[in-house]
């Protein structure tokens, strides 16, 4: 006589992972899942949610995992969203997900109650996610305008980003937390092309230039073969924005001294910032900057 594991072996699951609704719709048995969670075959990772064979799942079985427990309509979104398109590094150590009702599931997840349009939800890898449009939408109301930038540069990069679905999300959602900043992001955009910023420091710099009504620099100009992170031709003045981790060494320390010479023999003024400064302090910078710009 055979045994319960070899009367139905069952799909070759996504990712390593299922559920017992799942596995129920595909007609195994109960006392099938009864018994492959006792010899270990299936391994419980959340609330009616199953390793299949082993728990060293791949980024993409632990995000159908952690949709799955949050149970029907439930869709990945906001940061892990993000991560999952790769606009932005998702380091929380709680998953975002939107679902429809106010279930909150017995995982290390936060969840949004908001009922997704399917235009809004976008099969990634086989797991629901928001589409792109809709996780810049969900991004703008939880990250600074520099992050969400960043966010649509990275979009552009990776040929993600498409303009009529943003108005058309944009325009679905008149009250929606964070839309106006997208909306002021995509106007700039549309008036000034897509800049390229090299780090969060550096989009946040620009943004601080855009805040305080600052002449708009070039962004990452080369001049002469070399790259600077900030130039204003008119004024003849180069801004440096260093952060510690690419700068610390000595050769970092000499060539960017070699680099300060060679724009002043060319006419420039540099002027360097830390990456703290820019952060922490963007009023007296901006007030340094209108005084170099004068």
């Amino acid at each position: 006589m055979r045994g319960l594991d070899d009367m139905r072996p069952g799909p070759p699951w996504l990712h390593g992972v299922a559920a017992r609704r799942e596995l129920l719709e595909t007609g195994v048995g109960r006392r099938a899942i009864e018994h492959r969670l006792q010899t270990g075959r299936y391994l419980p990772l959340h609330d009616g949610v199953y390793a299949i064979g082993h728990r060293d799942l791949t980024v993409c079985g632990r995000r159908r995992a952690i949709v799955l427990a949050c149970g029907d309509g439930a869709v990945l979104s906001h940061r892990s969203a993000a991560g999952a398109w790769g606009l932005r590094p998702d380091g929380s150590a709680r998953w975002n997900v939107t679902v429809p009702s106010a279930r909150q599931p017995d995982a290390p997840v936060h969840t949004y109650r908001h009922r997704l349009t399917p235009a809004e939800v976008a099969d990634l890898d086989g797991i629901p996610t928001t589409t792109v449009a809709r996780t810049l939408l969900d991004l703008a109301a939880l990250i600074p305008p520099h992050h969400l930038r960043r966010a649509v540069e990275r979009a552009v990069q990776l040929e993600l980003f498409d303009l009529t679905a943003i108005h058309r999300t944009l325009a679905a959602h008149p009250r929606r937390a964070g839309r106006r900043h997208l909306l002021a992001l995509v106007d700039d955009l549309e008036d000034h092309g897509v800049t390229q910023t090299r780090s969060d420091v550096e989009a946040a710099f620009l943004q601080l230039c855009l805040d305080h009504d600052l002449p708009r620099p070039q962004v990452n100009h080369y001049d002469n073969d070399r790259e600077r992170d900030f130039r204003w031709p008119a004024h003849r003045l180069v801004v440096e924005v260093d952060g510690w981790t690419f700068h610390r060494s000595r050769d970092a320390f000499t060539t960017d001294r070699r680099r300060d010479r060679e724009a002043l023999a060319q006419g420039y003024r540099v002027a360097r910032f830390t990456a703290t400064e820019v952060l922490l302090a963007p009023v007296q910078i901006a007030t340094e900057l209108r005084a170099l710009l004068r």
